[in-house]
């Protein structure tokens, strides 16, 4: 049966098949891409890609759809939850936190001043893992991330560093790695999944 056939691809994602959604997602990119923009605000749209918003819903899609509550929503009703979800989150990141510098908002790409990657990667996952009112926790996130980040395999490490760090698209990212599209961002969803749960112990309350 083709692969983009929606019975059957709500079928398989309802029983949690990660490619299910992958490709569901695919499928369904316009109209999510049109759903983000009519919820997104211009000026939010001037420091934030749409395409960026896509590739983070489908990451928190296929991180949560063990827990994706399918008894009560569709495919598309639940991947528009997590679209509202994370336009507050981009909407917080870039224009809640006033005491964040000019400097911190330019790129959360952007490797630390010491120019150490690995760092760099190691305080954006932080920053994107940590609302703005838990800061204190931090110094201690960045501590455990940093051993979390070691456990991973070479593959992940270098998949998520190109994401988050090189803020390359997962397409770039499959084209280097010699795998498909689908299967990084399942590797990344995985490994996101798995760096969260490290963390738990040390996740802010609020």
């Amino acid at each position: 049966m083709d692969k983009f056939d929606q019975p059957e691809l709500v079928l398989r994602i309802k029983k949690h098949d990660a490619e299910a959604l992958a490709s569901y997602i695919d499928l369904h990119r316009g109209q999510l891409a049109g759903f983000l923009k009519s919820i997104t605000g211009e000026h939010l749209l001037a420091v934030v890609e749409l395409d960026d918003l896509i590739q983070e819903v489908s990451t928190a899609a296929l991180s949560s759809l063990d827990s994706a509550p399918f008894d009560q929503y569709e495919p598309m009703q639940w991947l528009q939850q997590i679209a509202r979800r994370r336009v507050v989150d981009a909407h917080r990141f870039h224009f809640g936190a006033k005491r964040r510098d000019a400097g911190r908002q330019r790129s959360i790409h952007a490797a630390n001043p010491a120019g150490t990657a690995a760092f760099g990667l190691e305080q954006m996952l932080v920053a994107s893992m940590t609302s703005p009112s838990a800061a204190l926790s931090r110094d201690i996130r960045m501590v455990r991330m940093q051993e979390a980040i070691e456990e991973l395999s070479d593959e992940q490490k270098q998949s998520i560093r190109m994401r988050y760090v090189e803020g390359l698209p997962t397409k770039e990212i499959a084209a280097k790695l010699g795998k498909t599209d689908v299967a990084i961002r399942v590797l990344l969803s995985r490994s996101m999944r798995l760096l969260e749960t490290q963390l738990q112990d040390v996740k802010p309350s609020t």
